[in-house]
């Protein structure tokens, strides 16, 4: 770890200019991990805390990049998938899951990958909790919760308001502000919006063009009326829009011809005929996959973006619109506090993606997903102080979600192919008018032609649920206490799930009146991709509960002791390959519609069993904050989500054990220093997972592998999960000095983690590589302003965010990159 090295002698030369102070203190933290405001050290979970002023110093737009300052939180987001991993347990890519790290804006449930996706937006604090919520948060929570808590009008404030600007590389720019005050004695608005744009950080020497651009929008209306002095009611309606041009995505292990001899021999028609057009038109493809940051696709454009779009809809690209709406109401009553939150969730998104990551115009994938979700949670929360406080409550919600996509082939490769016969049979180019059109025609014998082939899938899942939720304390001495929880949670779900197949000559959309039954020939035995309609239903129910001792050894010291569960509800595929019930590998159908699905297409209810122990200190007169705790989980049906070509599958692994130790420690060194440390050890292996999907190579080598009656199979049991490094961290410090009546600034991190997996079937060419990234800024601070120049991974680390096979493509793999070295520069202004 090269870097690590760098940041720590920053440290040394802040801390040499300052000689330390007893009197120095840290500030209290209050946090509502337990649904009622505490002190962190009073919390008995693993919690990191990040507050609104180091999400505004550090530049934090994200979920995406928070996760770099929480060890062991990997947040991954891809052309179509988000991956959210705590402790070296998430949900993955397919998209019919919900995440096993449950998100929480303002007590609403996030349950969906995408919802990740929202930038941050006039924030007041982020919680991490880690390991399994299921008492309080309840289902889907079982590697733990991101509680986000939103900035509220102040009833009573003076009016007040703050913008930010911030110029940086890459074309980017970053606006955000607020404007909040009292409109009259009992009620407050407060009003935050931001833009963010970049024109992207992956060179495509195919487009000659920058990939990964974003431009993202939000805002939010915030209102609060207190009409007495024991009711308080809050409202927030907030909107994010985003859009991505190109992808931070690059194929960058391309397989020479001798490789393909010697580690895919079998592979097939397409992958061959592919590899051998690419050889032919566009040799550079394996040159710009040595570079780093560097990409070589057309964008679904084809041979010329002149000619515009000839695949799929849309150049590669997506748009985000996220809503969201919460209304809460408080109200002291004798005894406590009873609270309503009723909220509205939803979001769209359309996303276009060029998924052969190929210079070729092969294959796209068009999607369109609506999702909406009403819930209300109704809770009472007793006066604490007494031997006795507890937290009653029961939260119901009804969602949907509509899903309609499309993946189009292309087998004439845009004019390609025909040139691509003439040439490969001697043939000058004048001659390809006269050969076959597209490799269909060839592998049909001329039985069948059409230049694009397609699948059409629709996926509709309707879910309710329901639950009741009671934690209560009891203080058995002055010093030790005892907790006790239980949720019930029911829910069901119904899912109308089905297909049609389509081509250039009847159809694309599955609709036409020209149905060849040879194209379920052709899609069923190279793409296992067939008609059908699947109409299923599921109901399950659970108990969760949870049990913590807690010891005051004293004024400043706690030890804590806590058992939980939790359950992840499963659900229905939402994957768009995979064979139907009765089907052996390789076995054709002749344009029948399906009615029964596999084993695969319904997935079981996850389970995790917990045991933590942890301790919350404080030392040196407040001045040193050190919170550890070291934790043993065990996951039974462990869902997976398994990459099939083209799309995500799921799979439950057998089982799944997770241990590890966590510190956290902060010193307010003196009055003007303060450094930090945030470390994971994890160590987190499938106990036991005999049927993990075979990788290319071993598919090539035995295509039913993995499969009942295969003479080979892929035994993970022992190995890493995904997204699960031995080690991740972060170092950080901020030093500060008067200069006249301003402020002089300096702060940064060294955020670092170690190698992981990063694809369900283990393969090596997917590995993760650690990495270590340095972030600094400096700047001058008045009363009411600010300037600042910041870097972030100031040593331009190329750090990979996920790997997997190259669709179609046998023995090639494809990488999403996060950004290199950026600087930039920021200026603020404050009333």
């Amino acid at each position: 770890m090269r870097s690590i090295k760098r940041l720590p002698m920053a440290l040394a030369i802040a801390a040499a200019t300052c000689a330390v102070s007893a009197q120095a203190q840290l500030e209290e933290v209050i946090v509502t991990a337990q649904k009622r405001a505490e002190s962190l050290q009073d919390v008995p979970i693993s919690v990191t805390a990040i507050g609104r002023k180091q999400i505004q110093d550090a530049g934090i737009p994200d979920m995406t990049a928070l996760a770099d300052y929480v060890p062991n939180l990997h947040i991954a987001t891809a052309a179509v998938n988000t991956n959210i991993y705590m402790r070296g347990v998430g949900s993955g890519n397919n998209r019919g899951f919900e995440q096993s790290v449950g998100m929480y804006i303002d007590g609403v449930y996030m349950g969906r990958g995408r919802q990740y996706r929202a930038g941050f937006l006039d924030i007041e604090r982020i919680e991490v909790l880690r390991g399994p919520q299921g008492t309080l948060f309840g289902r889907n929570t079982v590697a733990g919760a991101v509680n986000i808590t939103t900035a509220s009008a102040e009833v009573g404030a003076e009016t007040s308001g703050d913008i930010m600007y911030s110029a940086e590389e890459n074309g980017g720019q970053w606006v955000q502000g607020y404007l909040s005050g009292s409109l009259s004695d009992t009620f407050a608005a407060r009003l935050a919006y931001s833009y963010r744009e970049n024109d992207g950080y992956i060179e495509n020497t195919f487009l000659n063009e920058k990939e990964g651009g974003k431009t993202d929008e939000g805002m939010r209306l915030s209102l609060s009326w207190e009409p007495s002095d024991t009711l308080s009611i809050k409202a927030k309606i907030s909107k994010f829009e985003g859009d991505r041009t190109g992808s931070n995505s690059a194929t960058q292990r391309y397989l020479s011809p001798e490789q393909r001899a010697s580690e895919v021999p079998n592979a097939s028609a397409f992958a061959a005929t592919a590899y051998a057009i690419n050889d032919m038109f566009y040799p550079e493809l394996a040159i710009a996959a040595t570079q780093e940051f560097t990409t070589y696709k057309d964008d679904n454009y084809g041979r010329s973006k002149a000619d515009g779009i000839g695949i799929s809809l849309r150049p590669d690209s997506s748009e985000d619109t996220v809503d969201n709406a919460v209304l809460q109401i408080d109200w002291d009553v004798a005894g406590g506090v009873l609270t309503s939150i009723t909220a509205y969730s939803g979001y769209e998104y359309i996303d276009d993606v060029d998924v052969d990551w190929l210079p070729l115009q092969f294959i796209a994938r068009y999607d369109n997903h609506d999702f909406d979700q009403a819930s209300q949670e109704l809770r009472f929360a007793s006066d604490t102080g007494g031997a006795f406080d507890y937290v009653v409550g029961g939260y119901y919600d009804d969602s949907s979600l509509k899903m309609q996509g499309r993946v189009t082939v292309d087998t004439n490769f845009d004019g390609l192919f025909p040139l691509f016969a003439a040439r490969a049979n001697g043939f000058p180019d004048a001659a390809a008018p006269f050969m076959p059109q597209n490799l269909l025609a060839v592998l049909t014998q001329g039985a069948y032609s059409a230049n694009q082939i397609s699948r059409n899938h629709d996926y509709f899942l309707d879910s309710e649920s329901y639950a009741l939720f009671a934690q209560g304390t009891y203080s058995i001495s002055d010093s030790l206490r005892v907790t006790a929880g239980l949720r019930y949670t029911e829910e069901k779900k119904d899912v109308f799930s089905t297909q049609r197949l389509g081509d250039s000559n009847g159809g694309i959309d599955g609709q036409g009146s020209l149905y060849s039954p040879v194209l379920s020939i052709v899609q069923s035995t190279n793409f296992n991709t067939y008609q059908y309609d699947y109409t299923e239903s599921r109901t399950t129910d659970a108990w969760t509960p949870s049990v913590t001792l807690e010891w005051d050894v004293s004024d400043s010291s706690m030890l804590y002791m806590s058992y939980s569960e939790g359950f992840k509800s499963g659900g229905f595929s939402a994957a768009d390959d995979g064979e139907p019930a009765g089907l052996t590998v390789g076995q054709i159908s002749y344009g029948t519609v399906f009615t029964e699905a596999n084993d695969d297409f319904e997935f079981e209810d996850e389970t995790v069993d917990a045991i933590e122990i942890g301790g919350k200190h404080e030392l040196l007169d407040g001045s040193l904050r050190i919170n550890w705790a070291a934790f043993y989980t065990e996951y039974d049906n462990l869902q997976t989500s398994i990459f099939k070509g083209v799309g995500f599958g799921v799979k439950n692994a057998g089982s799944a054990e997770v241990q590890g130790v966590e510190v956290e420690a902060l010193w307010q060194a003196t009055d003007n220093l303060r450094m930090g440390l945030n470390l994971a050890i994890l160590d987190a292996t499938y106990g036991s997972f005999k049927d993990a999907p075979c990788d290319a190579i071993q598919l090539d080598f035995d295509p039913a592998c993995g499969t009942p009656g295969a003479d080979t199979s892929n035994d993970l049991t022992g190995e890493k999960t995904l997204y699960a490094s031995d080690y991740s961290g972060s170092l950080m410090f901020d030093y500060n000095r008067p200069v006249g009546n301003n402020e002089f600034f300096v702060s940064g991190e060294l955020n670092f983690r170690d190698k992981y997996n990063s694809n369900g079937d283990n393969d090596p060419y997917d590995q993760i590589k650690g990495w270590e990234k340095v972030n600094l800024r400096f700047g001058l601070r008045g009363e009411h302003w600010e300037v600042m120049a910041y870097g972030r991974n100031i040593f331009d680390e190329a750090v990979l965010a996920q790997s997997f096979d190259t669709p179609v493509l046998a023995g090639s793999h494809t990488q999403f990159l996060e950004e290199g070295r950026v600087l930039g520069a920021r200026i603020r202004y404050s009333f």
